[in-house]
C-alpha cells in the first residue's frame, strides 16, 4: 500500500469478509488519482505475490503482450443520472480530458440544448450584438464559451457562439457574425453546448482516473465496476 504512487492501495475492511479485512483494494476516490498507466510497482513489493508481479509491456498490453491486449482492472460507467451533461444540462468534459490511454476510452458526443427560459426578443441588434431591450439574463452566465444564440426565424441556422453578455445584451464571437442584423421583435433562442462523455468498453482499462477526478461530489458520475476485468473471465462483458 505504501508504495502506491497515488495511494490508490487502501485496506479493506469487512466488505470481503473477516478473511478480507486489510488485504489490498483499490480506492479510486482516495489518494490523487487512479491506478497511473505506466506504474507496476505494487506486484514487485508484495511479499506473496498475492498482487501478480507484471512488466510495464505486459500491463499495457505491447510487444509480446499485443495479441492478449492490456490489464483491465475493470470499466468505467457514466451515471446519467448524476452525471452534469447528462443529468442537468452542465458543460463538463474532466473524465473526457483526464482519460489517460490512447485512443482516450472516454469520447463525447456533441448536442446543443436549449436553456430554459432562453427564449428573448430582440429590441436592437447589429451583426455582433443583440439587445434584448431589458435585463433579463444574469451577467456574463452566457459568456464561458459554451453557450450559443440562434435565431427563431431561421432554425436551421447554425448557433453562433456567445463571448459576453451583460443583463440585456449579448455580444457574439466577432468570427462567425450573422450575415445580417436580426430585426427588432425577432425570437431568438439560446442554446448549450453539450459533449456528453460515453465510454468505449474497446479501450477502457479501469484505471479509475476517470472517476477520482469527476467533480461530482457524493457518489461519483462515473463509476469502474469489475466487469470486463483481466483476472476473472466471468466478469466479461456480454458486447
Amino acid at each position: 500500500m505504501r508504495v502506491c504512487p497515488t495511494n490508490v492501495i487502501q485496506p479493506a475492511g469487512l466488505e470481503g469478509g473477516a478473511e478480507g479485512v486489510w488485504t489490498p483494494t483499490l480506492n479510486f476516490r482516495i489518494g490523487t488519482s487512479g491506478c497511473q498507466l505506466n506504474c507496476v510497482a505494487c506486484g514487485h513489493v508484495c511479499p506473496t505475490a498475492a498482487i501478480r508481479p507484471i512488466t510495464l509491456d505486459e500491463k499495457l498490453g505491447r510487444n509480446g503482450f499485443a495479441d492478449a491486449g492490456p490489464i483491465r482492472l475493470g470499466t468505467a460507467f457514466v451515471d446519467h443520472g448524476r452525471c452534469l451533461p447528462w443529468a442537468m444540462d452542465r458543460p463538463c468534459i474532466v473524465c473526457q480530458e483526464n482519460c489517460p490511454v490512447s485512443p482516450k476510452a472516454i469520447f463525447v458526443r456533441e448536442t446543443f440544448i436549449p436553456v430554459r427560459d432562453g427564449m428573448h426578443t430582440v429590441s436592437h441588434a447589429d451583426e455582433l450584438t443583440i439587445d434584448l431591450g431589458a435585463p433579463v439574463l444574469a451577467p456574463q452566465t452566457f459568456s464561458t464559451g459554451d453557450y450559443y444564440c440562434r435565431p427563431l426565424s431561421d432554425p436551421d441556422d447554425s448557433p453562433r457562439r456567445i463571448v459576453a453578455n451583460t443583463d440585456s445584451m449579448i455580444t457574439l464571437d466577432s468570427n462567425r457574425p450573422f450575415a445580417s442584423p436580426l430585426r427588432p421583435g425577432a425570437r431568438v433562442e439560446l442554446l448549450v453546448r453539450l459533449q456528453r462523455p460515453v465510454v468505449d468498453p474497446r479501450y477502457c482499462i479501469g484505471c479509475g482516473v476517470c472517476e477520482h477526478e469527476c467533480p461530482v461530489m457524493g457518489v461519483k458520475a462515473i463509476r469502474i465496476t469489475a466487469e470486463n476485468e483481466t483476472r476473472n473471465p466471468e466478469h466479461k462483458l456480454l458486447l
